[in-house]
């Protein structure tokens, strides 16, 4: 009976121990301050929903986590020592005591303490993912700055950070707890003076962070329990486990002993054996990819509904789709017959390409379904802009000329960026894409080098060029490409008429020397000699040039 007193004793006094005030805590709650919603104050009421006490706990925590990326910022630890992390969760729930906060286990979820801890400082963090992949992470962020930032933004952060996450764990060998936690309050640190940064980093990311919260009757049982007949019993259980287990020891490890070779040697060929089919089949391993499930693009596409379906090509059927995140993706679904693994390294290569003007490659999903996920542009092609039935909406000049601009920019990067240059293989006005602010992106390539498999036709950077000087003449005459490039070179060469080529839609509301110096572009990067043709660099300079002479020529007629 003696032994039941002592685990009373013990218990009750690592109970009281834990609410001790070490006044060590270095949090700045007052930057950005916790206000707790109306539903959250009386939270320990028996009458408070679990799903309400979920809210506050999420709540309270993410300001929580804001202090503790200011902090960040100045030490570059990320989680608190344990006896920090009680102090300033008691601290915390001090200022805020109409919300009864102490059934959310703060101090838990802020601590240093939690077994195979991913990162702790940012150090660490920057150290797995390498400061060239940190940093293009947070570059893909950056327009979280602005206060009212797109879902497209976020999109591209969520998807920037789970890349990161992924390459955070398979850089961290211990396999840690937290990573989500650590990337987030790393990401925010960067700026803690701009309160626009953090609040919208934490906006859009806080979502992708997942706790188990204590349910309503585990926190009431919680909080009664030194005061019930319950600890009594759980000391009993204890003691008699303790008993109980050398013998139960001693038994099993007899039954180890015991344990048949065959059985051993059987269980080491089920272990060991790979056959070829199996390496074949193997997941796809790519860390600049977000891995879906199949489930995941089910839901995401109301299991690839007709009404979500945006178009079709030579791999399979788009549809746009709306993610875990709740941001909008268009998910390619590969047909029957086409597999992944056929050019697994070819996606991975292509998904490591980021610029502004080309659609990046989000994930995929290499089992079941198998599907491509893409960055989604909302505006559609420009096919169906410049050719389609019900053009309700006509690009402008200026429009037009930005997107030139940004196509050429695109291209240009393919050809010549530093990691490997790409030739596209079929740049056409379906494969140019606008964004919401109708800023054009060329579309993955991927489907056209795909194609060139099949047909064995080999394409070079001058192929791409013929077909961007057919977009250019497209953009210019609003008209299908037949015949458009003998008849633009008829009207340069022969002095035809250049008027007579513009778009009517546009109800001559251009400037003419811009369009008669892009039509120029157009029919040098067309002319038949493959020599003769500029590179992208060219070509980008010359329409750039165009520009900078049109608003230098609209500024000094305003000066006049």
């Amino acid at each position: 009976m003696a032994i039941l007193y002592v685990f009373l004793f013990i218990f009750i006094f690592l109970s009281k121990s834990h609410r001790i005030n070490s006044s060590t805590c270095k949090l700045n709650f007052s930057q950005f301050p916790y206000e707790a919603q109306s539903e959250c104050f009386d939270i320990a009421a028996n009458s408070v929903p679990s799903s309400v006490t979920k809210a506050c706990c999420s709540s309270a925590l993410q300001s929580l986590f804001k202090a503790m990326a200011i902090e960040a910022n100045h030490s570059g630890s990320i989680f608190l020592e344990l006896a920090e992390a009680k102090d300033c969760s008691n601290t915390f729930q001090n200022l805020h005591q109409s919300s009864n906060l102490a059934k959310c286990e703060l101090q838990d979820l802020i601590s240093s303490s939690t077994a195979e801890l991913c990162s702790s400082t940012i150090d660490a963090i920057i150290s797995f993912l390498g400061i060239e992949r940190y940093n293009a992470f947070r570059s893909n962020c950056t327009n979280l700055y602005a206060n009212n930032y797109s879902d497209e933004t976020c999109f591209n952060c969520v998807m920037s950070y789970r890349q990161s996450l992924q390459a955070l764990r398979k850089g961290d060998s211990s396999n840690g707890n937290r990573c989500n936690e650590a990337l987030l309050v790393s990401l925010a640190s960067s700026d803690v003076d701009s309160q626009n940064w953090v609040q919208g980093t934490f906006s859009c990311l806080w979502n992708e962070i997942e706790f188990s919260w204590p349910t309503q009757t585990h926190g009431i049982v919680k909080e009664n329990l030194l005061d019930s007949k319950a600890l009594l019993a759980t000391v009993i259980v204890a003691a008699v486990l303790v008993i109980l287990a050398p013998l139960l020891y001693i038994l099993t490890r007899k039954q180890i002993q015991y344990a048949s070779e065959k059985d051993l040697k059987n269980l080491s060929v089920v272990v060991f054996k790979k056959e070829p089919e199996d390496e074949a089949k193997r997941p796809l391993n790519c860390s600049d990819l977000y891995i879906f499930s199949p489930d995941e693009m089910a839901k995401a596409t109301d299991s690839f509904n007709n009404s979500n379906l945006i178009g079709e090509g030579i791999l399979g059927k788009m549809y746009v789709g709306i993610m875990p995140s709740g941001m909008k993706a268009a998910i390619k679904r590969l047909n029957e017959g086409i597999e992944l693994h056929n050019f697994i390294d070819e996606i991975c290569r292509k998904a490591k390409i980021r610029h502004p003007n080309l659609v990046s490659t989000v994930g995929c999903c290499d089992s079941g379904d198998e599907c491509l996920v893409y960055e989604y542009c909302v505006n559609g092609d420009l096919s169906s802009w410049l050719l389609g039935d019900k053009r309700t909406v006509i690009l402008t000049w200026e429009r037009r000329m930005q997107i030139f601009i940004g196509i050429a920019r695109g291209l240009w990067f393919l050809h010549t960026n530093p990691l490997e240059k790409i030739v596209h293989g079929d740049i056409k006005l379906a494969n140019i894409l606008l964004t919401e602010k109708l800023e054009p992106k060329i579309s993955d390539p991927i489907l056209s080098n795909y194609k060139l498999k099949k047909t064995e036709r080999m394409e070079t950077t001058a192929n791409d060029v013929f077909n961007f000087g057919v977009v250019l003449l497209q953009l210019l005459t609003g008209r299908k490409p037949e015949s458009l490039v003998k008849e633009a070179r008829n009207a340069m060469m022969k002095g035809g008429s250049t008027s007579a080529m513009a778009d009517p839609c546009l109800n001559g509301a251009y400037i003419v020397t811009e369009f008669q110096n892009v039509l120029s572009i157009a029919v040098q990067c067309t002319t038949p000699n493959e020599q003769e043709r500029p590179n992208m660099e060219e070509v980008l300079q010359k329409l750039e040039e165009t520009q900078i002479l049109s608003l230098n020529f609209k500024s000094n007629c305003k000066n006049f």
